[in-house]
């Protein structure tokens, strides 16, 4: 009897074992099945492909791929899968800025606003760069996706320019192709090449690109040149108008360094296009697929109708208690543009209203034609991706339609730098990036800026701003663009003691709102007067001492970004 009941003992905990064994192996099997699938229900789909929006869909995914789309009842749901009901809501491919520049700071914008990749045309050393696209991938750093140029190839600059920047310097056919397999081999998705390198150069670097796949860009005087070798697009309303100015090479670089000396400003350049021209470059860029980005929300925006809903919704985003991580120069950045039109003449003011019209005219053209139009922040006088959605509004304020528009945030950036094939629209096979919006953008695309959520990877993200989360990995030079290495003072002696003295900094070209003067390490009252004048107010206390004193111009907080010191002296009283 006691044998039996042993045995019965011993069979029931096998039973009780096995049966906890197969719970346990079904509960895993499910939590694989939810974590391989992910729906997305009950939203009205625009798939950027042109197709009509298609109400009530049903989008699958699995893994990182989209498996399968279309109308709820005629697509089939995995058993298990995690479904997510987005009723009431717009589904749209995850968007990808269009010319992104990468900053340590900027990753949880691009997520909080439904940047789901950003093409980094970028001034950034290549080494900073993969390591931010490395640790995107892994998770430890929270931003987009990366395709990056990293350090650009750059002509030897003439006497008048500015410091060239990151790169690497390409004077000979021969250095350009090893700059462009060097690329290859570190994993960088695109080339860049800026304004100064040479035609024999250009056409080298762009062939070897080509060679190996990789898709190049530029900053371009000369567009019909870059078609002709093959560029996959160029870069701001400047290449394409540059273009436009003249025939003569000599007289474009003479518009051009009018403008990098800040003799003409970057806005009222577009003034002296010659709109006769235009239809010749843009048959040469869409003979040869060239895209084009013309980035007008970073230049213009202040000129837009919508320039109040732009300012209010920069300020909703710096005014959120949880973005206490972003940059603290971001509010002078998103506020750049309108102080600097504040400064503009009336007839300053005229030529750029006038500039804009013909970038307008430009792009409405450009589309018309097949034209390939890229969407991009380009925020060196605004916000990250918040930019790109502006250029989105203006774009159909300039006469493009609200697909259009959409279409040159999301495909349209994926087939410039070929990577249509997995980017771009939501289709069966592609990668899962998905952007959910509340309100229709084909009726106000402005609302493409109000994300509720995304998906990257197949993967939901968590978009709220995180308290207190820094980038592991700092950007050497947090703001953007450079500040002038060169700057000048005036006076350039004060008595001990004595004062307040208005000391007047200028500098060939460069100088920015949000840029502030410091006297040895002390940061001063400063006034912007212009791209080449600020003035900083020096009070008796901060030079009550003889002596020799430094004057640096600097963004808050930087360390490496900041000009060469000027020397003040201080004469004994």
């Amino acid at each position: 009897m006691n044998r039996f009941h042993f045995s019965k003992q011993i069979l029931t905990a096998l039973v009780l074992s096995v049966v906890a064994l197969f719970v346990s192996v079904q509960a895993e099997a499910q939590k694989a099945v939810r974590a391989k699938y992910l729906v997305i229900q009950g939203g009205t789909l625009i798939d950027a492909t042109g197709k009509p929006p298609l109400e009530d869909a049903v989008i699958v995914l699995e893994g990182a791929r989209i498996k399968s789309v279309g109308k709820r009842g005629e697509v089939e749901i995995p058993k298990g899968s995690r479904i997510v009901n987005v009723k009431g809501k717009t589904v749209l491919p995850g968007f990808i800025d269009g010319h992104c520049h990468l900053s340590d700071y900027m990753g949880e914008l691009y997520l909080h606003l439904g940047v789901t990749t950003c093409p980094d045309i970028t001034l950034n050393e290549d080494d900073w760069t993969l390591a931010q696209r490395d640790g995107t991938n892994l998770g430890k750093i929270r931003g987009p996706r990366i395709w990056s140029t990293g350090g650009r190839l750059l002509g030897p600059p003439p006497p008048w320019a500015l410091r060239a920047g990151k790169g690497f310097l390409v004077k000979t056919p021969e250095e350009a192709r090893n700059a462009v397999r060097k690329k290859k081999e570190m994993g960088l998705d695109i080339i860049k090449l800026n304004e100064y390198v040479s035609p024999e150069v250009l056409r080298a670097a762009a062939d070897e690109a080509n060679r190996l796949g990789i898709p190049v860009t530029c900053h371009c005087l000369d567009v019909f040149l870059a078609a002709e070798a093959g560029f996959a697009g160029v870069e701001h309303h400047w290449s394409v108008g540059t273009t436009s100015i003249s025939s003569d090479p000599v007289k474009r670089m003479e518009m051009h360094q009018a403008r990098m000396s800040a003799k003409v400003h970057f806005a009222e350049l577009a003034h002296y296009y010659e709109t006769e021209n235009f239809d010749k470059i843009i048959q040469a860029m869409v003979a040869k697929n060239v895209s084009w980005s013309p980035t007008i929300a970073t230049l213009y925006r202040t000129l837009s109708p919508s320039a109040e809903i732009f300012k209010a919704r920069s300020l909703s985003i710096l005014d959120d208690p949880k973005a206490k991580g972003l940059a603290p120069t971001l509010r002078e950045l998103a506020t750049a543009l309108d102080e600097e039109y504040k400064t503009f003449s009336p007839e300053r003011l005229d030529l750029a209203r006038d500039g804009y019209k013909k970038v307008q005219d430009f792009m409405r053209r450009f589309v018309k034609a097949g034209g390939i139009i890229r969407a991009g922040a380009d925020p060196n006088n605004g916000m990250a991706a918040l930019d790109m959605h502006m250029e989105l509004k203006m774009f159909v304020e300039s006469g493009l339609t609200p697909m259009q528009a959409l279409q040159a945030g999301t495909i349209n950036v994926a087939q410039s730098f070929r990577k249509d094939k997995d980017f771009g629209t939501i289709e069966p096979g592609k990668v899962a990036d998905i952007t959910i919006i509340e309100g229709d953008p084909l009726k106000d695309i402005w609302v493409t800026q109000n994300v509720k959520m995304v998906i990257l990877n197949g993967e939901v993200k968590n978009i709220d701003f995180q308290p207190g989360y820094q980038n592991p990995i700092p950007s050497p030079d947090p703001t953007w663009p450079y500040t002038p290495r060169t700057i000048e003072i005036s006076p350039r002696s004060i008595p001990q003691g004595s004062g307040p003295t208005v000391l007047k900094i200028t500098t060939g070209r460069g100088f920015l709102p949000y840029q502030r003067v410091s006297l040895n390490g002390i940061q001063l009252k400063t006034r912007f007067v212009s791209g080449r004048e600020l003035e900083a107010t020096i009070p008796p206390r901060a030079i009550k001492k003889a002596g020799l004193y430094t004057v640096v111009v600097a963004a808050p907080g930087e360390f490496i970004n900041r000009s060469s010191p000027a020397y003040l002296v201080v004469p004994f009283k």
